[in-house]
């Protein structure tokens, strides 16, 4: 088994840990540092990189962990179903949530609901 390579805390650069622990140190060393906290902040596109409040802008403009996707995310072709007319909005009826109190309505089972509203026995 290879030794990991260690990554070190920006909070307190002493410290040193595996890569596979860096995200949980970062968790407890922030709250252990609050002051030191305040002046830090995360890149958008990894929390495990944190990094002076004035140099995060730049950072997150070299950041290795960058993609193309999130910067640009509204240029995407608009799609367009082609069973609808422009105006046309789709049905309401897909999107409708189902009383959760209501466990046993169907066309022939109604009279079941009405027999509990009732409170009378069904047979």
């Amino acid at each position: 088994m290879e030794p990991e390579d260690l990554k070190i805390c920006p909070y307190v650069p002493n410290h040193r840990m595996p890569a596979s622990r860096l995200q949980y140190h970062l968790a407890s060393c922030k709250k252990k540092n609050p002051k030191i906290a305040k002046k830090m902040a995360n890149c958008k596109y990894n929390a495990c990189h944190v990094v002076p409040i004035e140099r995060l802008k730049e950072h997150e403009a070299s950041c290795t962990d960058r993609t193309a996707v999130d910067d640009e995310p509204f240029n995407l072709p608009k799609f367009i179903s082609p069973s609808l007319e422009p105006n046309e909005r789709p049905s309401n009826a897909a999107h409708q949530i189902l009383d959760p109190d209501i466990w046993n309505e169907s066309e022939e089972g109604k009279t079941m609901n009405i027999i509990m509203n009732e409170g009378l026995s069904p047979l």
